[in-house]
């Protein structure tokens, strides 16, 4: 979506802590389509959502939609514009990296950027590129490893990021592990539980 509306931004940034608080309260992420289509009405509706929208942009719902809710992923990883506005958050690669790939390997600080999110990591002689997404993005972080992880030393690593309780189905992750394989790219499950901010 073109970046035309000009809202103030101490309205954006209010309009985003509130919509960000409901979503960390919903499980935004989990949530089906057809809620989410129905919070997306609620919001609009709320006068302190899309009544304070309609003051400067034409079509509330899609700018909640296209601008702050596209962005919730990345707050949930501590990145983009948005980030300090989401109370949760997942753990950090340093924290999940080694417990995944292997205990030699290590984050390299300020190696995180995303799209998809990704860092470098190093077992102090190789350094390879790292992505992680949910398992529903496999094809697309197969990609990024094979395009983008090819320009490191070390077999790039795909981490299919799942919460506590999710459910992984077995034949689901021998498929995904096996295509891993046949591309020279270790595909692992990392479970990653979302954590209050401090």
């Amino acid at each position: 979506m073109p970046a035309t509306p000009t809202i103030p931004t101490s309205v954006r940034d209010e309009v985003v802590k509130l919509l960000y608080a409901d979503a960390d309260s919903l499980d935004w992420e989990r949530l089906p389509a057809q809620a989410k289509t129905a919070q997306y009405n609620r919001w609009v509706d709320d006068p302190r959502i899309g009544g304070l929208l309609s003051r400067f942009v034409s079509n509330p719902h899609l700018w909640i939609k296209e601008v702050p809710l596209k962005e919730y992923a990345r707050a949930l990883e501590n990145m983009g514009r948005f980030s300090q506005f989401t109370a949760m958050h997942y753990a950090p690669p340093g924290d999940f990296i080694g417990p995944v790939f292997g205990l030699e390997w290590r984050y390299i600080p300020d190696s995180q950027a995303d799209k998809p999110p990704h860092c470098l990591a190093t077992d102090g002689k190789t350094q390879r590129y790292v992505c992680w997404g949910p398992p529903n993005q496999f094809k697309d972080l197969l990609w990024a490893a094979l395009t983008i992880g090819a320009t490191e030393s070390g077999r790039p690593g795909v981490a299919l990021s799942v919460r506590i309780d999710a459910e992984i189905d077995a034949s689901d992750r021998r498929r995904n592990e096996a295509i891993g394989e046949r591309c020279g790219i270790e595909v692992r499950y990392a479970v990653r539980p979302l954590r209050r901010r401090r």
